[in-house]
């Protein structure tokens, strides 16, 4: 523990423990040297660089003040108040509208550093409540008094809220935050509506001496694409301003306090409402469902599972809010019973009349936010109702898939079964067309040995027609040689060339023979290579031919 925390516990010299809110006395959960950062933190993540301020309050004669300023204005308004009475400046973020475009930093408080530190001045924010700003993801404290005094008039809380809108877009869920963190928005299908948290922190300070006029801070956490909703407070408190019967009565903090709790009231009731209608829808859904669809069923019973948890995460994290809410509440009281007093010498209230309504106003108050809780109670006994009713239906759908599977198994059994026998006849069948191959097998080994031994013989044909083809040209050569000899020694053999009265009955005249059968020999065998040589070219030309029309007919089965 450090020592600033440990010295803030030790109480004053007097040794009475320190009064939280004490002017004079006033300890923080955090060091008072971390302020700084903390007021860097703030404006660095929540501050825009425009100022924006609604305010709220009287102006001079009684009449109603209600403006938007800017930073310069807001400065102005502090530097010369021009008789305004009870201003309550609410921040918020950028509050979108149809007809316009957001600026870049539309999430942000529209506020900025320097307005910032003017109304951390003049509305004197104390060090708690900045710290509390700048860690508002974490559970935020409260402020009130617990010893009234003329000069210890001051509270702050941080008011847990849960807001019903519109879906805008219904598939976002899916891909965005979890569902899970109570932190994050829930969304209800069946309402087709998010709820969404936020918080709602208010500041009031009022010097009791009676020197200034009492200055409130709201901060608004919530969305500014939710218009209304945000506007709700500020409307509520100018028509709690207009029926007041004073601008000096309207100094009492109870018109703040009640338009703020009214509000966070009827948005509770709303979303605790959206919750139940969802929890409805799923229970008419459960019971409507037909347990023989089996798995179908079993994937949307997945979904409505995985809802019903986060419906059963976030209704426990909204029993730690309510809780909140109604410790503010009790705190509220006390102060005002406290306080009365103080604010009937201020002139605020006028007698215990006015404590009579205040309390009044509170214990409706009270009573709203305890219907509420029970109501929460009972939204969590139903979740967990049908969560059991879910749990029961899986239960029925497996029973129907254990059943169905079964059946399913005894079929498949059979078909197995009768597969089997007709794997049998099959495998009878391919045995007797085994055998019956065999034999053709057999039989072609015959034929292809007959078919053999026919190649053979052919072959032996083949080469004894090849050798009476080689003598056969050997007699024709022979013939060719010898006939044109022959011939002519034939004719010239003739009586007419043999008689004693012929010119050729000389031996000296055998050159005539020669002269003769030498060119018709030559003659002979020159037609015979020309003819051969024609056959030959005729005989190739055939075969290239019958190749090409091979080829085409090749081609054209492949095509």
């Amino acid at each position: 523990m450090s020592r600033a925390t440990t010295d803030s516990m030790r109480g004053s010299p007097q040794g009475r423990p320190f009064e939280v809110g004490d002017d004079d006395r006033r300890p923080t959960l955090e060091d008072i040297q971390s302020d700084p950062s903390n007021v860097s933190v703030f404006a660095s993540t929540l501050l825009a660089s425009e100022s924006l301020v609604q305010v709220l309050g009287f102006g001079p004669g009684e009449s109603l003040l209600e403006r938007t300023l800017n930073e310069d204005q807001l400065a102005t308004c502090f530097e010369d108040p021009q008789g305004f009475e009870m201003l309550t400046f609410f921040i918020n973020r950028h509050l979108v509208r149809a007809d316009e475009e957001s600026p870049p930093d539309a999430n942000r408080l529209r506020l900025s550093t320097n307005a910032f530190q003017l109304l951390r001045h003049h509305c004197h924010l104390s060090v708690s409540f900045t710290n509390a700003l700048a860690n508002i993801e974490y559970p935020s404290p409260m402020c009130f008094p617990s010893r009234a005094t003329h000069n210890n008039l001051n509270f702050w809380f941080f008011l847990p809220t849960r807001v019903q809108v519109r879906c805008r877009d219904p598939k976002a869920h899916v891909k965005g935050k979890s569902q899970m963190n109570p932190i994050n928005y829930l969304h209800l299908d069946a309402p087709n509506v998010d709820v969404r948290g936020s918080k709602i922190a208010l500041h009031f300070w009022v010097d009791g001496g009676g020197r200034g006029s009492p200055k409130a801070v709201v901060v608004n956490f919530q969305d500014g694409r939710w218009r209304r909703v945000v506007e709700e407070p500020i409307f509520r408190l100018r028509d709690s301003y207009q029926d007041c019967e004073s601008r000096r009565l309207g100094r009492d903090p109870i018109y703040l306090q009640m338009s703020v709790f009214n509000s966070a009231l009827r948005w509770w009731n709303n979303s605790l409402s959206s919750v139940d209608d969802q929890l409805i829808a799923y229970e008419e859904a459960l019971l409507r469902q037909d347990l023989a669809a089996g798995g179908d069923l079993l994937q949307l019973n997945a979904k409505t599972n995985r809802s019903l948890h986060c419906i059963a995460a976030h209704l426990q994290r909204y029993d730690s809010e309510l809780q909140l809410f109604s410790n503010i509440l009790d705190q509220t009281r006390s102060y005002n019973l406290t306080c009365h007093r103080h604010f009937v010498h201020l002139l605020f209230r006028r007698s215990e009349q006015d404590l009579d309504w205040v309390l009044t106003a509170l214990g409706r108050a009270e009573s709203m936010l305890t219907v509420l809780r029970t109501f929460r109670e009972e939204l969590q006994q139903k979740a967990s109702n049908v969560m059991s009713l879910l749990v029961d239906n899986n239960k029925g759908i497996s029973d129907q898939l254990v059943v169905q599977t079964g059946i399913m198994m005894h079929k498949i059994l059979e078909t197995s079964r009768d597969q089997a026998k007709e794997s049998l006849n099959i495998a009878a069948q391919t045995k007797q067309l085994t055998e019956q191959t065999a034999k053709v097998l057999h039989e072609t080994q015959k034929e292809t040995e007959a078919s053999r031994q026919l190649a053979i013989q052919s072959q032996r044909l083949s080469e004894e027609m090849m050798k009476d083809s080689v003598a056969m040209k050997t007699v024709a050569l022979v013939t060719v040689l010898f006939l044109p000899g022959t011939s002519f020694a034939a004719i010239l053999a003739m009586p007419f060339f043999t008689g004693d009265s012929s010119p050729f009955d000389k031996p000296d005249l055998i050159w005539v023979w020669v002269a003769l059968t030498v060119p018709a020999t030559i003659v002979c065998f020159g037609f015979y290579l020309a003819w051969k040589q024609r056959e030959t070219r005729r005989r190739e030309q055939r075969v290239s031919s019958d190749d090409v029309e091979l080829s085409m007919i090749t081609q054209t089965s492949q095509s």
